[in-house]
């Protein structure tokens, strides 16, 4: 069954006939303003029938430019205070000076933080092995500390050997 909306656009249309059409004349008994809405649409469909197609534009390409132009004119420029930096630039000098500024602020950090350390003096920092415990019972851990080199080496002896072109998977 037709909804109410597709037997209005019949009977606008004119395509409703016989028993149809008078079941659906009397069910518009109920609704006033048909009548003058099948006006109007029928008055709608004339005017569109006889002025419904465009012109054509010779030029179209030039309209364009003509609507680009005018949007662009109308659109506001921002001011150059409102621009991002407000009107600083990253120029070469002056990344170049800043550049120099950070690494002169480097430098006074790297020299009032870290000590300097005189020849034959033992710096502050150092690393100790206090113990170190194979968990295999034949393998053995010795460390071994040169003081003019400064340096600590962990011994393991009793492990297996392990050709260079073994890879560790």
């Amino acid at each position: 069954m037709k909804t109410f909306e597709e037997r209005f656009t019949a009977w606008i249309d004119g395509q409703l006939a016989g028993d149809e059409l008078a079941a659906f004349e009397n069910e518009l008994a109920a609704h006033p303003g048909a009548a003058a809405e099948r006006e109007g649409a029928l008055k709608l469909g004339q005017v569109l029938r006889t002025h419904g197609t465009a012109h054509t534009m010779s030029n179209a390409d030039f309209f364009n430019l003509q609507v680009r132009q005018r949007i662009e004119a109308e659109t506001p420029r921002p001011r150059p205070s409102e621009r991002a930096g407000a009107g600083w630039s990253w120029s070469l000098p002056r990344l170049a000076w800043l550049g120099g500024f950070c690494l002169l602020i480097a430098v006074v950090l790297f020299k009032t933080t870290i000590p300097a350390r005189q020849t034959g003096e033992q710096t502050p920092y150092f690393a100790q092995v206090v113990e170190a415990w194979p968990s295999d019972p034949s393998i053995s851990a010795t460390t071994v500390y040169s003081p003019e080199s400064n340096v600590t080496v962990l011994w393991l002896e009793g492990l297996d050997y392990l050709p260079a072109s073994y890879q560790l998977q």
